[in-house]
């Protein structure tokens, strides 16, 4: 036989015995979704305006968010999670550009590919570890932290209990104060525990330490907005740093029950420790929320917050986007809206609201006209618990109206129109403020 033969059956019985390899019986599961909207408000969430403002103009801009998610799964006990994300803030904002967020405008050509998910996931004699960068939700309905974080955890279910554990990194000054020294770390425990088909109780207690070191910006003149909305100022500017000496401990109970056609749930949350050498954490928050299923005639919902604030200011993981949104109560304005994606405001924007705590309370209604078109009203007012800011005249931050319609054009595409409309309290009397609106159109596609 010649050379050439006998490596071409070579490589061929190569091929085989690679294809009969646990390896090559990987399954691989994709999964995704695809949003865009038209947004038309004088409540710029394009400039991170979070405060309404006397002669707000009105805009109007497109969003588009597209997640891509791969599971590559060697068995039920082993398998890699994956998911990245596509954002352009606004059409129009950049082309030929590389970040987050970019390419929208003419040309596109950018790199804007974002990680949002990568670990494995492994379930071994009952215990289920998670390691990587991973999504991760408080027991208190976001209200704490709702994100994407690195880290370890563990769970284990029961017949009528399910208990997890967890280590996060959060964030890292980095190598000028030695990797690992001078960070933001959260442990986490979270148990459950059926005490019938009906009822269910829960605890969870997190533990953050923040040693990092701390920049304070002090802007000077605002010079203008970048193409992103990041705002410009001029050389004045200042910064300081310090470091931080944070470690609170959240401590919490929650609790769900269902009678008939009521459900009710709610939590109670305590802080204690310090949140600096000199000032220790006093905050809490209490929730209740309710739904009433009235058959063909629809549901109604309810939600009540209220935050701490003041000398008993709550604190929330992050004063950024990962945590405190509290989408249970359904607003477009007054709270954070679940449409929003990368142009995320709101006047409440987390439960600390910026230490000054808020009474939250909404109410809504659902209903189904048929198996393809559905609607929503919600209703919903807000209070600052301690005006700290001492601004306007009182306390009442204004209520809020909303609607929303959608209509499943196939099985996994939907379209939807949203609109809400804030009538502002004392709280902005004197500031000239008008009354901020926004609607949204939206076509979405997941698979």
């Amino acid at each position: 036989m010649k050379s050439s033969k006998v490596l071409a059956v070579l490589a061929t019985i190569g091929l085989a015995a690679a294809a009969a390899t646990p390896a090559m019986a990987l399954e691989n599961q994709f999964s995704g979704a695809f949003t865009s909207f038209y947004d038309l408000s004088n409540y710029s969430a394009v400039y991170g305006q979070k405060d309404p403002v006397n002669d707000a103009p009105t805009e109007n801009y497109f969003v588009q968010r597209a997640r891509l998610g791969y599971t590559a799964k060697a068995s039920d006990s082993v398998k890699l999670v994956t998911l990245f994300e596509l954002d352009y803030r606004f059409l129009g904002n950049s082309s030929y550009a590389n970040g987050r967020n970019t390419g929208g405008a003419l040309g596109a050509d950018s790199v804007n590919i974002e990680t949002k998910n990568i670990y494995l996931e492994l379930n071994n004699s009952g215990i289920n570890t998670k390691i990587g960068m991973q999504g991760v939700d408080d027991a208190f309905k976001g209200t704490i932290f709702s994100a994407d974080m690195a880290g370890i955890q563990f769970g284990h279910s029961y017949s009528n209990a399910s208990v997890a554990a967890g280590f996060f990194r959060w964030n890292d000054s980095g190598e000028a104060y030695g990797l690992g020294k001078k960070v933001n770390d959260m442990f986490m425990l979270d148990a459950k525990y059926n005490l019938n088909k009906d009822v269910k109780v829960g605890a969870a207690y997190y533990y953050i330490d923040d040693s990092r070191a701390s920049t304070t910006f002090t802007p000077g003149t605002l010079l203008g907005y970048d193409s992103n909305g990041g705002e410009i100022y001029d050389t004045d500017s200042t910064f300081a740093i310090s470091m931080n000496d944070v470690k609170v401990h959240t401590l919490g109970l929650n609790a769900e029950g269902v009678f008939g056609p009521l459900t009710l749930n709610g939590f109670a949350v305590k802080q204690f420790g310090d949140l600096s050498a000199t000032t220790k954490a006093k905050g809490y928050e209490l929730n209740v929320g309710a739904k009433y299923n009235l058959g063909a005639a629809g549901t109604v919902r309810s939600e009540l917050l209220y935050t701490s604030g003041g000398n008993n200011a709550f604190y929330n993981a992050d004063s950024g986007n990962e945590g405190g949104g509290f989408y249970d109560n359904e607003m477009v304005i007054l709270g954070r809206d679940k449409n929003a994606l990368t142009l995320d405001a709101a006047i409440v924007f987390d439960g600390s609201n910026a230490g000054q705590g808020v009474l939250f309370g909404s109410l809504g209604y659902d209903y189904t006209f048929t198996n393809k078109l559905s609607a929503s009203a919600n209703a919903g007012f807000a209070a600052v618990a301690k005006n700290v800011d001492n601004k306007g005249t009182g306390d009442y931050l204004g209520t809020e109206i909303n609607a929303e319609t959608n209509y499943k054009l196939l099985p996994n595409v939907n379209l939807g129109a949203r609109a809400g409309y804030v009538v502002l309290g004392d709280y902005f009397k004197g500031t000239g403020a008008d009354n901020p609106y926004d609607l949204k159109l939206l076509a979405k596609f997941s698979f």
